[in-house]
């Protein structure tokens, strides 16, 4: 959902005017800028040894794309080739590795993959699908942005993407320590208060220009403030403050079951089961199961039976007043309905224990083996603001009504959006692209809601926080750089090929997975595009096309309206896709 407003903090001065550190967006993806000198060096990269190397090794028809500032292959896919026994997770880092090491000339250098680190696997063993993800590491230290990731289909590499920085020389002994850098962060951040703290990790920090990259040995220092996460940046060499950015995901014997919004504030109040809920006696613990309902065990006679708003799944804890909470006697001849309703707990809470558990069952179709989901995540709710949700790398959060803005603990959209966040934490890979985080949870919405409306009901005239169909988001503009804009322009085309997909007739589990299988493959919004693709595969070959590559490919092209292309998208049709004008989604 929104952000928080930037936060300018001054810092006092004596013999100057104080000068202001400003908090800003967190990392996205840099944009292309379309230039003949980039067309050039892509041209020239292409005839190079390491590529022409690679074209000779393995046949078949591949395009290759280079990062222009970096010299380094971005974009690998193609008619794919047999990776020897990549069938289990130690096999399948084994021959990735072995890749990477024979083409080290194409991601920078043997001592660049060298360092690279495991950073998640995803092995889809009935669809014969496997992706692993690495981050880039030099001497031992993060590089940030630095990744790569490879996607193997029915036994064959098919795919690879990354950012790979040749970091060079660069020096990994600091000048000034942990404590100094988390002290200069401390003074232009708020002061800490009972239960904060900081935490610092040295890293490489790229720093980009329009045509090369600098390096800088920094501290990153995380300084936790209460509700925020300040992540800022110290020059390891001088104590410089280099630049910040809030981590914080805003946005916003018996049947138990729930009375909840169907979707949103001012719905109609339904009753669903209670799953996934833990209940508590003298007797033991037992969880609910998907229809809501629940037994004891143990000898004949009364039981006295309590709970809260806690389950499989999710906490939800009531941050404004008492907690949701049942106690009950249930007695072996009598089968108890236990009942959530206003007179045991909120609207909010019953709508976020709901919300979280529809969404985590939703997406365990897909990612069965995250352990992630297997684990409770604790839902505040009634926070004392207004017009926000957010994910704060533990926990989700949303808040009261107020100020034009109901309360964000009612929308099922909301819900599903920062459990979005704390899912794209966890899955592989990194938090590179902030819009590609944003457009994540707004999937998480829209494949369940299947609407365009993004949290209808956010405001308290009815309107949603964002329209997939909005005509400003309808063209790529690379000018649209605020993460929740950058991801509606992600959001707008996906939109259109999960509708259009539908209208095939291609529905239910498959297409759940087409949808949300690339989340463990892209680490970019660049990077979609080439993981749809893998996940649509069914031969282990890009070359030859996959079974909707052109209606995926045509909605890309269509939302190319702007005069800019998207970004990773081939430069001409495929040729198995005849061109053909595509109809709006509207």
């Amino acid at each position: 959902m929104q952000r928080w407003g930037l936060l300018a903090i001054v810092v006092a001065g004596c013999e100057a005017p104080a000068p202001t550190f400003t908090l800003g967006e967190p990392p996205s993806e840099p944009a292309d800028v379309a230039t003949l000198a980039a067309a050039a060096v892509q041209l020239h990269l292409v005839h190079q040894p390491p590529a022409q190397r690679f074209l000779a090794m393995h046949a078949g028809t591949w395009e290759l794309d280079f990062d222009p500032a970096l010299g380094t292959l971005r974009s690998l896919r193609g008619s794919g080739f047999e990776l020897p026994d990549a069938t289990t997770e130690a096999a399948l880092e084994a021959a990735a590795r072995g890749f990477v090491a024979e083409h080290a000339d194409l991601f920078g250098s043997a001592e660049l993959v060298a360092e690279l680190v495991n950073d998640g696997v995803v092995m889809d063993r009935p669809r014969a699908l496997a992706s692993i993800m690495f981050a880039q590491r030099h001497r031992g230290l993060p590089v940030i942005g630095g990744h790569l990731g490879l996607t193997v289909s029915h036994g064959r590499l098919v795919l690879v993407q990354g950012a790979m920085f040749p970091v060079g020389d660069v020096a990994t002994t600091p000048a000034i320590g942990r404590a100094a850098a988390a002290a200069v962060v401390r003074v232009v951040v708020t002061a800490p208060r009972r239960g904060d703290h900081d935490t610092a990790r040295l890293v490489i920090l790229p720093e980009r220009s329009p045509d090369r990259v600098h390096y800088r040995l920094a501290w990153e220092v995380t300084a936790w403030r209460g509700e925020r996460q300040a992540v800022v940046f110290v020059d390891a060499r001088d104590g410089e403050l280099v630049s910040g950015h809030d981590a914080n995901r805003y946005d916003y014997g018996g049947r138990a079951t729930n009375h909840v919004d169907e979707r949103t504030v001012g719905d109609a109040v339904i009753e669903l089961p209670a799953a996934h809920l833990r209940l508590r006696s003298a007797r033991g613990a037992t969880i609910t199961d998907a229809t809501g309902a629940f037994a004891f065990r143990g000898e004949a006679g009364p039981l006295i039976v309590n709970a809260n708003l806690h389950g499989a799944y999710v906490d939800v804890l009531n941050l404004a007043g008492p907690n949701a909470t049942f106690v009950g006697m249930m007695r072996p001849e009598a089968p108890y309905a236990l009942e959530w309703t206003e007179t045991r707990s909120t609207p909010e809470e019953r709508d976020v224990f709901r919300a979280v558990n529809t969404t985590n069952r939703f997406v365990a179709t897909v990612f069965p083996d995250l352990p992630w989901m297997q684990h409770a995540v604790v839902a505040n709710v009634n926070r004392p603001h207004t017009c926000n949700a957010y994910w704060n790398g533990s926990s989700i959060n949303f808040f009261i009504a107020g100020n034009g803005c109901n309360n964000t603990g009612r929308i099922f959209d909301v819900v599903a959006h920062e459990w979005g966040h704390g899912f794209d934490a966890h899955a592989p890979g990194a938090a590179i692209d902030g819009a590609l985080g944003e457009f994540i949870g707004d999937l998480m919405s829209f494949v369940q809601t299947k609407s365009p409306l993004l949290a209808p009901g956010f405001f308290t005239n009815g309107k949603p926080v964002r329209d997939l169909e909005d005509p400003a988001f309808e063209c790529f503009d690379p000018k649209k750089k605020e993460v929740h804009a950058a991801g509606h322009l992600l959001g707008a085309v996906v939109w259109d090929i999960f509708t259009d997909l539908e209208r095939t007739g291609f529905t239910g589990e498959p297409l759940k997975r087409l949808m949300l299988r690339p989340i463990a493959i892209a680490q970019t919004r660049r990077q979609w595009y080439g993981a749809m693709l893998a996940v649509d595969d069914d031969d282990g070959n890009l070359a030859n096309g996959t079974p909707h590559e052109c209606l995926i490919y045509n909605q890309f092209k269509a939302h190319s309206c702007g005069g800019t292309r998207w970004p990773g998208i081939p430069a001409k049709d495929p040729p198995h896709c005849a061109a053909a004008v595509v109809p709006r989604s509207r």
